[in-house]
């Protein structure tokens, strides 16, 4: 009995100890495989963290500005190169017809005042006509150090095209500061006919004065990149100017 005893009692002994032993193996088991998918995670977050910050990096910061460029149309086949510069009276000189002043400012981007933007301007007379072979109403205007214009003329009459097509009256323009970004359009007339080029943004209201004159005022924005850093942003660039107030065009 004693001997049995002695037998079971060294049996249970080599189970308890085989348990013991298999019960730390899985621990250990357990614990290496937590520690490595610990591991992968931080690491695949860390991959696309930094993934993230170098794709946000590498994008360029969009600029916005305030003003937006005035809308362009076709130039046409009326226009002329070679118009001299003209001031006051001189662009309509002696020619008959109703007088119209037409007066605004360049802008930059930034809505502020372009000084020494250039508007070649040309356009009809009083019977729907462009003059060919002179430079009548054809001229180039510069504008003051606070980005004025003033267009002495009279008010261009309708042209009349082939097929019985006939054009809303305009006044046609190519401006801008000479080594930058020029723009061609036109300026419309509130309550004339619209056509393919007439575009809201280019229309305005001519209001006559005690002297008969109808006066009108448009405003153009232009590219002006002149001192203009893009790595300093907007509101560090002298030459495109400050952030400020103004409305879009």
């Amino acid at each position: 009995m004693t001997l049995e005893t002695d037998k079971l009692k060294r049996r249970l002994a080599t189970i308890s100890t085989t348990t013991v032993k298999s019960i730390l193996f899985l621990t250990l088991l357990l614990t290496y495989t937590t520690s490595v998918n610990s591991l992968q995670t931080s690491l695949a977050q860390t991959t696309n963290t930094n993934q993230t910050s170098t794709a946000v990096q590498s994008q360029p910061k969009a600029l916005t500005f305030p003003c937006k460029v005035t809308e362009s149309t076709p130039q046409g086949p009326e226009y002329k190169a070679g118009a001299s510069s003209k001031q006051g009276q001189d662009f309509a000189k002696g020619l008959q017809g109703q007088r119209l002043e037409l007066s605004g400012r360049v802008l930059n981007l930034a809505c502020k005042p372009v000084q020494g933007a250039v508007l070649d301007l040309w356009q009809t007379n009083s019977s729907g006509e462009y003059d060919y072979k002179g430079f009548n109403l054809r001229g180039k205007i510069v504008t003051d150090k606070n980005g004025k214009f003033v267009l002495d003329t009279i008010y261009p009459a309708r042209l009349h095209l082939d097929g019985n097509i006939t054009r809303p009256s305009h006044i046609h323009v190519i401006v801008g500061v000479p080594g930058q970004p020029m723009i061609t359009t036109q300026v419309f007339f509130e309550g004339q006919p619209r056509d393919f080029a007439v575009k809201d943004t280019l229309i305005t209201k001519p209001v006559t004065d005690a002297n008969g004159t109808q006066k009108a005022n448009f405003d153009f924005v232009v590219e002006d990149y002149r001192g203009f850093d893009i790595s300093k942003g907007l509101t560090e660039n002298s030459g495109i100017g400050a952030l400020g107030n103004g409305s879009n065009k």
